[in-house]
Order: structure tokens, then sequence, then C-alpha cells
């Protein structure tokens, strides 16, 4: 028996086994549900343990075969097959249904993990060297394995599917699209838009400006109504913040800082920053950020508190961890997908690419810096590219590459960056009289024509 006092349901589960014993038809409803730990008792658990043995094994299960199997585990079998036979002589005064015992198992043993899991952050939570932003992490990720446990629910059959996916365009349709445009109109025709759940990678060299794109992309979104947080690993919030006055009000962030607005200017300053104070529910900056798991934390407030749409990282090679490079991008970029799936929010990142990618005359492969996951988690992949001076004489033009798009069409744009304001302004007509082909490797395999 495990410790005493804890939560559980005997009746519950010497009729279970009793009806596993006597009719093996049942054990594939809880097969893949329950697991012997769930069981209170040791011998209980014992006895789970070798039906499923048997069953999986594709022997028959009964009381002789459950016995001989408790036999020839290295277990003092006979409390266990003591037990068996109680279970056994009680069939007829614990029969129940079997997905109701089954769901009554399972949420005994879930509030017994529960009260270790807590006990054990209690516990730790008392040591001297104790760091509270570690154990709140560490129990956030106790938790949330743990009630992933009772996510069971959702169908993998195609006509359970078919459902859920029906269900959605019938909420679609009764409450308008879920999505939100990026403000880029080719963009958005290209690829639908920032779909929940999606993530989209926005790649560059050094300086080549995706701090203004997203920003830029920021403000789309606020005007739109979406709900935003953006994490900054290399700027800092108020950075940000003033960048975002710039734009909004046509400024130079370097005016501003050494206060040498003129009066027309300051009001447009002042016009800017009433804007955004309007916007102190939809929008969210931090930084000092680092890791995942503070990223996993803070998202999830806002998701709970205010409600959160679409969550930008700027950038990803910034995250840290004391793996190498490429473990540790692997890493987040696969945790921040699980994420966006898990909050229904899309995650927009930027990335670093390779210094030997930087060019469009690399290869064409995808190569953020780093790993390999980054491009394999977006379903939207950008690629940031500065225009070529004989093209673009102010040297302000900017190119993007829809190098990926998991349910749309690749493709192109092209931008200008205004100074000194940070304002991105599309071009309807491309600069470059023909586009660069390139030839995706690794399976995405896509031409970038012009649009």
């Amino acid at each position: 028996m495990k410790n005493e006092g804890l939560p559980s349901n005997l009746i519950a589960e010497k009729s279970l086994l009793a009806q596993l014993s006597v009719n093996s038809d049942t054990i594939i409803q809880v097969a893949d549900y329950l697991v012997p730990h769930d069981f209170y008792l040791t011998t209980h658990e014992q006895i789970f343990k070798a039906i499923l043995t048997l069953y999986k094994r594709g022997e028959e299960v009964d009381l002789l075969t459950i016995t001989a199997e408790l036999e020839k585990e290295n277990i003092d079998s006979k409390p266990a097959k003591e037990d068996l036979m109680e279970c056994y002589r009680g069939e007829l005064s614990f029969l129940g249904n079997v997905s109701y015992l089954s769901k009554e198992i399972k949420n005994k043993s879930i509030l017994r993990q529960l009260i270790g899991i807590t006990g054990r952050s209690s516990m730790g939570s008392r040591m001297d060297d104790a760091e509270a932003l570690s154990i709140i992490s560490n129990l956030e990720k106790e938790l949330v394995e743990l009630s992933d446990v009772f996510k069971d629910d959702k169908p993998s059959d195609s006509q359970g599917i078919l459902n859920e996916i029906n269900a959605d365009i019938a909420r679609g349709e009764e409450s308008g699209w879920r999505g939100f445009n990026s403000g880029f109109s080719k963009i958005d025709e290209r690829t639908g838009g920032l779909i929940p759940t999606q993530c989209w990678v926005i790649g560059a060299y050094t300086g080549i400006g995706k701090t203004f794109f997203i920003l830029q992309m920021i403000l789309n979104l606020l005007e739109n109504k979406a709900k935003v947080m953006l994490v900054s690993t290399e700027m800092d919030r108020k950075m940000n913040m003033l960048r975002l006055i710039a734009n909004i009000g046509g400024l130079g962030t370097i005016k501003i800082l050494k206060g040498q607005l003129d009066e027309n200017e300051k009001a447009r300053m002042l016009d800017a920053q009433k804007k955004l104070s309007d916007y102190k529910h939809a929008l969210t900056i931090y930084d000092g950020v680092y890791t995942v798991e503070e990223i996993r934390l803070k998202a999830k407030k806002k998701k709970l508190n205010e409600g959160l749409d679409v969550l930008f990282v700027d950038f990803i090679q910034n995250l840290r961890g004391a793996e190498s490079i490429y473990e540790r991008m692997s890493t987040a970029a696969i945790s921040l997908q699980q994420l966006a799936q898990e909050l229904n929010i899309t995650l927009v990142m930027a990335s670093q690419v390779n210094q030997a990618a930087a060019g469009w005359q690399s290869g064409g492969a995808i190569e953020y810096k780093g790993a390999g996951e980054i491009a394999a988690v977006a379903d939207v992949a950008l690629w940031i590219k500065k225009i070529d001076e004989s093209q673009d004489k102010e040297g302000t033009a900017r190119r993007v590459a829809m190098r990926k798009v998991r349910h749309g069409v690749p493709g192109h744009f092209d931008f200008r960056i205004t100074f000194p304001s940070g304002r991105i302004i599309e071009l309807d007509e491309s600069l470059a009289t023909a586009a660069p082909k390139t030839e995706e490797k690794g399976g995405v395999s896509e031409q970038i024509s012009a649009i």
C-alpha cells in the first residue's frame, strides 16, 4: 500500500480488476489510459501489471493466467493472488461501468500525484538556497505534465476530427475569423494571416531590420484589436516603446531622447503616447527574459488575465541555456511551438541567419542560426534581405521572401524602411526587375516568384 491517508477508491479498483479478469474485451478500454501506478494498493498494481502484460502479448486473460504471470514476477505473489481472488469473489458486489471506474481510479491517482508535487515544491521552498523562479518553473512543468493526463477526450478517428473541424467552422461563421491580418497585404494574401497555433519565423542577417519589421507588425495587429506580447532579448522595453512612439509619430528616437523636438513634433509624440496608452491591456513588453520557462509563465499569465493572441520573441538566439547553441535552439524552437499550441496563439520568432546563408546565392536552404528545428517548426518562414544598391539608391528598401508557407503559396514582396521613424511602407511594385531563384533543400522546394 502506498502512503496511508491519500485519496483512493478501493471499491473502484476491486470492481475494475474483477471485470478485467473475467472479460478480456474490457481491457482495450483502459489499456492506454491507466498505468499500474494508478492503483492505490500495491497488490492491485501488481495484478493490473500482470493483466496488461498478458494483453500486450496477445495471451488469454483469466484467473489462471493472471496467477501464473504473478508467480513469474520476482515478487511475493501470495498477497497479490489472495487479493485477486478477493476481487473475483466480490465481482457481483463491485460491478460498475468500466469507463467510470477507470476515470475514478485515474482521478484519485492524479490527486495523490498532485499532493506529492505540491509537497516537494513546499519542501524545496524551505531550503536555504531555494530560488523562487526555479521552484515556480519546475512546479509549473510538473503541473502541466499532470494536467495533460486529463486531455483524453480529443478524437483521433477521422469522423471525430471532422466533427471538430466543422465545429471550428461553425464558430467562425458565428463569431468571425479568429486569426489576425499581419497588416502586410501580400503576406496575408499568401499565408491567410496569423492563424492560432501557427509559428512564424522572421530571419535576417544582423542589422537588416528584423525589429523594425516586428514592431510594425505589432502596431498593425493592435489596430486590428489583437492582444500582443513582445519578449525582447535584445533591446530593453523602453527602447522598444520609444521605437513604437517614433513609428506612430513619424519621429526619430535620438531626437526624442535628446529633447530636440519642436512644438509640432512634441504634439505628435504626445499623440503617439496617448495611442499606445490606450493599448494598456492589449500590449505587453518584457525585457530581461532569457529562458523558455520564463516566457511560458509570462505568456500563460497574460493569456489568463488579459488574453493573448500573438507572442513575439525577438530574437531566439539570445535565449539562454547550459547546452550548446544547437541543443539550446532545437529545444527552444520545439518548446515555443508547443506553447503556441497549448495557448492557442500565434508565435512569431525573430531569428538570425547563418552568415554563409545571408545572401540569396547561398543555395536556397532555410538556414536559421543554431538548429534546423527553427525552420522545421515554422508554418511561415520569412527571410528579409537588403535590396542591391543598383536597384535602390536610397538603401532603405528590403525584400521579404516567403520561403516556406505551409498552408499557402511562397512568394516575395518589397518594402521600404522610412527613417528616422522606422515605419515600414509596403511597396506596390517590386524594385528588382527579376526575382532571384532559389531551390530549397530538405523537402521544401519552392521558387520565389514575383507577386
